[in-house]
């Protein structure tokens, strides 16, 4: 059995087609009440969930909201579904309304809209030949498109709420130079290393485009490869062991 313990939860990720990574630990800090436009999203959305780590985090941070998990994948959505009913069992008593789905996003229509959604999305535009299916399928876009994952949460998202994408720093300028339905509204490019951007953080909205000629930055290690004083920051409450 493979758990990875946080402060107040644990996340069994046995069967979780991708492991739980530093993009997950970046996208589930950063999406928090002090930098989106609102501080208590009431309805969230983990698109692609996995093993639910992301959308444990959100409910962290919101512990008020209904959070809901769907992915493709069923042998995912059962172990976020675990992970989900364990964490409403934990001594931190999380109030949180939980949902894992078994559902392709572009089938999906939540019956109010949404005020959030995160995803860390498959990412490789190519085919990838593999005996592991269930791996291939969670890393490459096979069954839906960053565009089309960008144009589908413009129809469910209110009209204040934001959309949350975690990607490879290559994928930034092709994705926001095509027809979207949502706009750019901040855009934090992450270093794994100073002078090393490898992946951007991208928030969308329906709201009127703003400057961002001059992205965020952030580092999550330094020239000797150990973690910022900003990363630690940042995940700070969530990292059961101290870094």
């Amino acid at each position: 059995m493979s758990i990875f313990k946080f402060k107040k939860f644990n996340v069994n990720q046995s069967n979780a087609p991708q492991k739980i990574g530093t993009d997950a630990m970046i996208l589930g800090a950063l999406a928090n009440p002090n930098s989106i436009g609102f501080k208590n999203p009431k309805a969230i959305l983990d698109v692609g969930t996995g093993c639910g780590v992301i959308a444990l985090m959100l409910a962290q941070h919101f512990p008020e909201s209904q959070i809901t998990g769907i992915d493709i994948d069923d042998q995912a959505v059962q172990q976020a579904d675990l992970n989900f009913k364990n964490a409403k069992l934990s001594p931190f008593d999380f109030k949180n309304d939980f949902q894992a789905l078994h559902y392709n996003f572009l089938e999906y229509s939540p019956i109010h809209k949404l005020d959030l959604i995160v995803s860390n999305p498959p990412y490789f535009n190519t085919k990838m030949p593999s005996s592991d299916q269930q791996r291939s399928l969670a890393r490459h876009e096979s069954s839906m498109s960053l565009q089309e994952l960008i144009n589908h949460s413009a129809e469910i998202l209110n009209e204040s709420g934001e959309l949350w994408l975690i990607l490879p720093s290559e994928r930034t300028e092709e994705l926001v130079s095509g027809r979207l339905d949502l706009k750019l509204i901040r855009k934090i490019d992450i270093y794994g290393k100073p002078n090393r951007h490898v992946r951007d953080v991208l928030v969308f909205s329906k709201t009127d485009l703003v400057d961002i000629t001059t992205p965020d930055t952030f580092t999550i290690r330094d020239g000797q490869n150990q973690y910022t004083e900003q990363y630690k920051a940042l995940t700070i409450d969530f990292h059961f062991n101290q870094l």
